[in-house]
């Protein structure tokens, strides 16, 4: 088991089931990525930030709405469409 983490109880929230070699890939990963987070938390940063200097500095484009296929297009072109929506499988079990 690696640090920090239970990969058999993320694997069981995620509905995977992993070989013995992917918990271990998997694992060393989910390590290094913690380590990148571990080293941020460490960054000298400063205690406050002037949120709106960060703003006034952004590229900020309007939101303006464009163009759009509407939905028949899009419904047309779903690969399965009922009642005038798309339609999707069910990703969700009942079971908690």
């Amino acid at each position: 088991m690696a640090e920090g983490f239970d990969i058999d109880h993320l694997a069981k929230l995620a509905r995977l089931s992993l070989t013995a070699e992917e918990k271990a890939l998997y694992s060393s990963q989910l390590n290094s990525i913690l380590g990148h987070f571990q080293a941020l938390a460490q960054a000298d940063l400063p205690a406050t930030i002037d949120d709106a200097r960060v703003v006034r500095e952004s590229a900020l484009r309007s939101d303006v709405p464009g163009p759009s296929l509407g939905a028949a297009a899009v419904t047309r072109i779903a690969p399965a469409a009922r009642d005038g929506q798309i339609s999707v499988p069910r990703v969700v079990d009942d079971e908690a």
